[in-house]
């Protein structure tokens, strides 16, 4: 009679509406072996939970440690439980999930100066890395890079588009972006500008109402499909990267550009720590940079075809749980 060996199992804790991260994380730990159950890492998992989160209101860490505690460990055991931000993970949640899982791993890609419900807790996860270089430094933890979740097999270079730029709207975004498109005035570029909600439209009017009237057209509340996401900054020579000014990881945007052959211009100078990043295929741009020094690389480096490197979400996971 045949044996057949128990399948690994992993509780991933991640945010389920950043996009479609979540899911490409499950499938990419399904390929790995592991049975994958997946959780919200804060409760409400709504734009009520998001406010609460953003607020820092301690309330939110009791509602989701109460969420997760029943639904997902009462009875439970796991071989691995992977902790992706944990905006509303708590200590007494950590010290719960190590009664259910040998191997508690969590990762923020967000820096401790924008979210720091870490610190206190993450010294309790068996392993604890982040994406953010001065906070790797400032607390003595691992960098691991973000990834590209763009396909292996795209199609060829085509530059439908001078630049683009495909972003949420948070901080002085709109300001760089304006900053950028005006000194090099280029004719084909691909503008979509998503706001997140209501509060932020109207956070983010007050703060730019001349900009928000100059950029009407480009603004949407719905997010850019996936598949449209990716034909445009796959045909775009150059794409706009703005880095959170608390910040100084590396985005998703910068990896996904480097798998698809698109240059950057970035304000994030970090991003030369990664040494598939350089002088070939990416411009540091910022408000203390002469206008004049970005026209002429531009000019520089338009006709390059930069090298494509991918690094993949199996790549990340390997990095993660290794």
């Amino acid at each position: 009679m045949k044996i057949e060996k128990a399948q690994k199992t992993c509780l991933l804790i991640a945010p389920m509406s950043f996009y479609s991260y979540s899911e490409y994380l499950k499938n990419t730990l399904i390929l790995r072996g592991y049975n994958v159950t997946v959780s919200n890492d804060e409760y409400p998992a709504n734009n009520i939970g998001k406010i609460m989160g953003k607020l820092r209101i301690p309330l939110l860490m009791y509602l989701t440690g109460k969420k997760i505690k029943q639904q997902y460990l009462q009875g439970k055991k796991y071989n691995l439980v992977l902790i992706i931000k944990g905006r509303g993970i708590s200590t007494e949640l950590i010290k719960q999930l190590k009664k259910v899982s040998p191997k508690v791993v969590a990762y923020t890609y967000d820096s401790f100066r924008y979210h720091d419900a870490p610190i206190k807790w993450l010294k309790y996860a068996d392993k604890f890395y982040t994406f953010d270089y001065l906070d790797s430094e400032r607390h003595n933890i691992s960098v691991i890079e973000l990834f590209s979740s763009f396909p292996e097999s795209l199609n060829s270079k085509k530059c439908t588009y001078e630049i683009s730029v495909i972003t949420r709207n948070h901080s002085d975004r709109l300001k760089y972006i304006d900053c950028v498109l005006s000194n090099l005035n280029v004719e084909k570029k691909f503008v979509y500008i998503f706001e997140q909600n209501i509060f932020t439209f109207i956070q983010n009017f007050i703060k730019n109402p001349m900009l928000y009237f100059k950029f009407r057209k480009h603004i949407s509340f719905k997010s850019l499909p996936y598949d449209e996401y990716t034909k445009a900054l796959h045909e775009s020579n150059f794409t706009i990267d703005f880095a959170h000014p608390s910040q100084s990881g590396i985005t998703i945007r910068c990896f996904e550009a480097l798998s698809s052959g698109t240059k950057i211009i970035t304000n994030n100078p970090f991003v030369s720590r990664y040494k598939y990043f350089n002088e070939t295929n990416t411009i540091i741009y910022n408000n203390t940079t002469d206008p004049e020094s970005l026209r002429s690389r531009f000019t520089q480096i338009a006709n390059n075809i930069p090298g494509k490197h991918n690094r993949t979400i199996s790549d990340f996971i390997e990095d993660l749980i290794s």
